[in-house]
């Protein structure tokens, strides 16, 4: 179920926004001055989705609807109460004299719940409320289902596998398992259909951010205490050029799988085939074979080669069933090679200086000069390590029918890099079928598009575009 629209009453206690998703081209653009919150709307669609409730505990709005297709919508709203939290002490931890063994004292407390309202139209089908009574239970259950994950004292997270000290909410962002998974049996205890469960999980969100050139690696515990951590970081062209590789291998792996079933099949195959070929048929299918079987090369993809004898009439039921083998094993490598293709020609497209791409089984992919020397990844700059890292995980990270959140793409883009990045993203969007929502200050990376802009400071001064923009 895709996401159509979005309306914030009250963001940061001043602004009113209602959005509209492109859902022809799959392209939507925010824009607008600093301040009006674009950032914070990628950040309120992928919490949502992700799970993340702690987020809209601490955000400042009125309420929020998220719509969908079939009239049907979410309504996030929230009301801060006070509840009286009676503590007993022992007297000797208190400077009172009396003569009683325990005090109890009285101190109220502020709780926020978050209630998520799900409707069909003005009918309300589904409540649920996030609250405290809720999180406890998500701090119990978590330590039931990983025993890996120990409750401190801080109302923290500690992870005796990665020696990792975290926010719940870090967790459930980080790992796999959401809320309602997490509290495995909300839909039961509560009668309900399940359907918000549902919804939540129905759109797959990815938000690519404003900081992408780093990523944290190991977290390593010294001396003994969660306290005593350590941060390390590595460059994510690196790791993704290691992640390329390692997706090589696989295919790899799972093409030597295939052919050892169909080279042990062969002959019964043959016995029982009854298909045949015209010369016609067998020199195209040839073809055709013999260009994907260079591609794989061209990309360093080695597969065992495919050597086809010329066309015997006698022979060709034989060839038939050879020609269906050989083609079955290097389809296995049909979307991969679709993607590294695309990857490399946009990469290639953007005239990196006097540097082009090329993709390796052993290396994933490297730089190498016009004077043909192998440069390390590192040594690109950081407009050309952003376009790389951009592309290589709307290209192989996200899932198909995914919504894509992208913030400030710009960022040490060249101008004429920003010019077409609308169009790139089409290119991706037909080969992937996933939509993007971008927020932007760059008139270039808008470029002529403002036909799927929303321009937040004119939506809340009820302004229309010019015709100089349009």
């Amino acid at each position: 179920m895709n996401l159509q629209g979005i309306k914030i009453q009250k963001l940061f206690g001043q602004f009113d926004y209602t959005i509209s998703l492109n859902q022809n081209e799959g392209i939507t653009i925010l824009t607008g001055p600093n301040g009006y919150g674009k950032t914070t709307i990628l950040n309120i669609i992928y919490n949502f989705f992700k799970q993340n409730f702690f987020f809209f505990q601490k955000l400042i709005f009125q309420n929020i609807t998220f719509y969908f297709p079939e009239n049907k919508s979410v309504i996030i709203t929230k009301h801060e109460k006070q509840e009286v939290v009676h503590i007993v002490q022992n007297v000797q931890d208190t400077d009172q004299d009396t003569d009683d063994e325990e005090l109890i004292i009285s101190k109220k407390f502020s709780f926020i719940d978050v209630n998520f309202i799900l409707k069909d139209e003005k009918k309300v089908i589904e409540n649920f409320t996030f609250n405290s009574e809720i999180v406890n239970k998500l701090f119990k259950n978590i330590s039931k289902l990983n025993p890996e994950i120990e409750l401190t004292s801080k109302q923290q997270l500690f992870d005796s596998r990665t020696r990792h000290l975290m926010d719940i909410e870090d967790y459930i962002l980080q790992s796999r398992q959401r809320i309602f998974d997490i509290l495995n049996g909300y839909q039961k205890q509560n009668n309900q259909t399940g359907q918000l469960v549902a919804i939540l999980s129905s759109v797959d969100v990815y938000l690519i951010k404003e900081q992408r050139l780093l990523e944290p690696i190991n977290i390593e515990r010294r001396y003994g205490g969660p306290a005593n951590i350590r941060y390390s970081f590595s460059y994510t062209i690196q790791s993704y050029a290691k992640e390329l590789k390692e997706l090589i291998h696989q295919k790899q792996a799972e093409a030597f799988q295939e052919s050892q079933k169909l080279d042990t099949t062969f002959p019964s195959r043959l016995m029982k085939n009854e298909k045949s070929l015209l010369p016609e048929e067998f020199n195209s299918r040839f073809m055709a074979l013999t260009q994907k079987q260079q591609q794989l090369q061209q990309f360093g993809i080695t597969i065992s080669n495919i050597q086809m004898p010329e066309f015997n009439e006698g022979k060709a039921d034989v060839l038939a069933v050879y020609l269906d083998d050989s083609e079955k094993k290097t389809n296995l490598f049909d979307d991969l090679v679709t993607k590294i293709n695309l990857f490399v020609t946009i990469i290639n497209d953007k005239k990196f200086a006097h540097k082009k791409i090329n993709i390796d089984g052993e290396a994933g992919f490297y730089f190498i000069t016009d004077e043909g020397h192998k440069l390390n990844l590192t040594a690109l700059s950081s407009g050309e390590q952003e376009e790389v890292v951009v592309l290589y995980e709307l290209l192989f990270r996200t899932q198909p029918n995914a919504l894509i959140l992208i913030d400030e793409p710009e960022i040490s883009l060249h101008v004429s890099w920003q010019k077409t990045f609308v169009n790139d993203l089409l290119s991706i969007s037909d080969i992937k079928r996933i939509s993007f929502l971008l927020a932007t200050h760059s008139p270039q990376v808008i470029n002529s598009r403002w036909d799927i802009t929303t321009d937040l400071h004119k939506l809340i001064n009820g302004e229309a575009y010019s015709e100089d923009e349009q």
